[in-house]
């Protein structure tokens, strides 16, 4: 396989538009499956690299991209989570293989473009969550089938009320342009060294109804939550659709166990978003792990 890093870096220099054109020429999503998976690779554009124990796993573009490329071939995907670096990389790469094959890498793929990206990992201001990447018009412009905000909740830090409104104001200008909005939602506190989830499901079903409660739509709305024990409260603490946050362990297997029970916890549970559990598996490939997670999906009822 050629190097989609060595693709995107030419066309970046030699043909900067293809990346717009191959969004242009785009087969669109034609059908929804009852539940879906999408890989999420928005990570790094907060300085979020790390998988398991190593920090800096996701650094690497070349080797990145070679693994999304790998799972989104994979068939077994409906959609790509990503930041606008990423999307354009993916992009580039996709308009080579349409010359090359006639048919793009991202053809029949919805394309979730990731918003609030300034709350940097590590940094002072993490839980101050400024919108940075796109914005509900450059998604609704640039013809993207979707937007994710990040809403994570410290009772007990003042940024959380910024980060709050800022993503009110997101979901309030998704509703108006009509563009479906995943919010990313969980508790945290500080613990000294990070802003961590207790895994407390009262906490996590009292978050999801803050986002729930934001704006003045819900009816594009889907929300991302991590695993808890008990899942069947959170699930049962709103209608609105649920996605599974597929964690960054490397531990696939556990992961799956996870999945299938939330899927089992109520009928509003219809899918997941992976990321690191399915471009750094422990173990296997990034498109072996995406038909893992596929057929969890698909066949737990």
């Amino acid at each position: 396989m050629v190097s989609p890093y060595d693709i995107a870096v030419k066309l970046r220099i030699e043909d900067p538009s293809a990346a717009r054109r191959e969004l242009q020429r785009r087969r669109r999503p034609s059908h929804k499956r009852s539940r879906v998976l999408i890989l999420a690779v928005d990570h790094t554009a907060r300085m979020s690299f790390s998988v398991g124990d190593d920090k800096y796993a996701m650094l690497n573009r070349e080797e990145l991209l070679r693994r999304v490329v790998e799972a989104a071939r994979s068939g077994a995907i409906d959609g790509i989570l990503a930041s606008p670096d990423l999307f354009d990389d993916l992009l580039y790469y996709s308009a080579y293989l349409r010359e090359s094959t006639g048919e793009g890498l991202l053809d029949g793929v919805m394309l979730i473009g990731t918003v609030n990206r300034g709350g940097l990992a590590g940094a002072a201001f993490e839980l101050d969550d400024r919108v940075t990447a796109y914005t509900p018009d450059d998604i609704r412009r640039l013809g993207l089938d979707g937007a994710k905000v990040l809403l994570r909740i410290d009772v007990g830090s003042r940024d959380t009320a910024n980060t709050i409104a800022y993503v009110a104001d997101v979901a309030r200008r998704c509703a108006e342009l009509g563009v479906p909005l995943m919010v990313e939602v969980f508790p945290v506190k500080w613990d000294g060294t990070s802003y961590r989830f207790s895994g407390d499901p009262y906490e996590l079903a009292g978050a999801v109804n803050v986002a729930a409660g934001l704006g003045w739509d819900t009816t594009g709305y889907v929300l991302k939550v991590p695993y808890v024990r008990d899942f069947k409260l959170v699930a049962r603490s709103t209608t609105l659709p649920i996605l599974l946050l597929g964690g960054g362990s490397g531990n696939l297997e556990r992961f799956a166990e996870e999945l299938a029970d939330a899927l089992r916890a109520g009928p509003n549970v219809v899918g997941a978003v992976v990321g690191r559990n399915i471009l750094f598996p422990r173990g296997g490939t990034p498109g072996d792990a995406a038909k893992l997670v596929r057929e969890i999906i698909d066949s737990v009822s």
